[in-house]
């Protein structure tokens, strides 16, 4: 566990949306340290200014502003906290500085990117990254029942099979939750994230499901802690997931006591468990977004889930599951269909104002299978390539 030198201390808190945010500059602020927040626009809530001695926000992408700002306030450590919505990926406007760190990437994702902003901050700026879980060491829960009735050795045996999987999901940087019913992969988390993989995965009062959640191996702590709160418990009731199993020491609880007792009202198995150290695997240099998506779908089907993935800007859409390719297409659509205007609009303005930009990239489909008429009809309907 991670324990800071408060004394003389100021944090520059990078906040997103959420409660995440709020812990972080109330542990902070418990330990005596000043805290000065840049806060992403249309992300931060009201609640967030008033516990920070200075609060400005910034639009996302902007690196250099943030940077100034810190500089002006005397920060000497930064910490990251809270999310950023993963359609910013497609339509922020980055500063020159943050062009500069996109373009030295071959995948943009929540990883790669705060990967290249933590550098950046600690080699160029001189200031230290903390771990995204300092202050929170009380929400960090350690292997053990939490919650619910004790696991039956069927479940814990489920339980080790998902998160052995989920682990390997994670490496690829598609998601860090899956949902399995006894060895069988239910759904995949994707781009929209855990509460969407529990609506995709959800069971029956006489066939309920189990979230595995972890963190991926050689998990940077500094950004994109793996949490639950009140919102997944209330998921995983309306959807019948009455098993829940956690990487211990890896995974926050937001709303602990109000988890727990939800949990317990609803019998729902909440346990954390303990996983072997797994050193970091780097993924490959891939040169194009079929290259991706080829390479994912050899590494679903070498796990017996999928064989086939959807990448757009280096970003993992959607990948198949055993309920077969149409749903991964489908879920891939409608993601995309969210966000398809935005991006014209974001490119036609940025031509207008004469700034360099590209039309926005279609998202692309690679599987190892043959694609059957209506695969390849659904495909053409959500402008998928393959």
């Amino acid at each position: 566990m991670f324990f800071p030198n408060t004394a003389g201390m100021t944090l520059g808190l990078l906040a997103g949306a959420g409660e995440y945010p709020l812990m972080v500059a109330q542990g902070a602020r418990r330990a005596g340290v000043r805290v000065v927040c840049a806060g992403f626009r249309g992300a931060v809530g009201r609640d967030l200014p008033p516990l920070c001695d200075v609060f400005r926000s910034f639009r996302v992408g902007a690196v250099e502003k943030p940077r100034d700002f810190f500089r002006e306030q005397g920060v000497t450590h930064v910490m990251m906290a809270g999310q950023i919505k993963p359609a910013c990926i497609y339509t922020m406007w980055p500063d020159a500085t943050a062009r500069r760190l996109l373009a030295s990437m071959d995948r943009r994702n929540a990883h790669t990117i705060f990967g290249a902003v933590c550098r950046y901050v600690q080699q160029e700026c001189g200031w230290e990254v903390l771990p995204s879980t300092t202050f929170m060491e009380d929400f960090l829960p350690a292997a053990g029942l939490l919650a619910g009735p004790s696991p039956t050795p069927e479940q814990m045996q489920e339980a080790e099979h998902g998160l052995a999987l989920a682990r390997r999901i994670a490496r690829l940087d598609i998601g860090q939750s899956l949902i399995v019913r006894g060895d069988r992969v239910v759904c995949v988390e994707g781009y929209k994230g855990t509460n969407e993989c529990i609506r995709e995965g959800a069971g029956s009062p006489d066939s309920p499901t189990t979230l595995c959640k972890v963190s991926k191996p050689g998990h940077d702590m500094r950004f994109d802690v793996p949490c639950i709160g009140l919102d997944t418990i209330r998921h995983c009731i309306r959807c019948h997931v009455r098993h829940i199993a956690l990487q211990a020491h890896s995974t926050i609880i937001f709303q602990r006591e109000q988890v727990l007792r939800l949990c317990n009202e609803h019998g729902i198995l909440l346990h954390a468990v303990d996983l072997p150290a797994e050193p970091e695997q780097p993924l490959p240099s891939l040169s194009s977004d079929r290259d991706h998506a080829l390479f994912l779908a050899r590494e679903l089907d070498s796990l017996g889930i999928g064989s086939s993935a959807v990448v757009c800007e280096g970003v993992v859409i959607a990948v198949e599951d055993p309920d077969g390719l149409a749903k991964c297409l489908r879920r891939a659509g409608r993601y995309m269909k969210r966000i398809r205007f935005i991006r014209l609009v974001n490119f036609l303005i940025r031509l207008l104002l004469r700034r360099s930009s590209t039309p926005p990239s279609p998202p692309t489909l690679a599987t190892l299978r043959s694609l059957s008429d209506s695969d390849q009809k659904l495909a053409r309907k959500y402008g998928i390539t393959f």
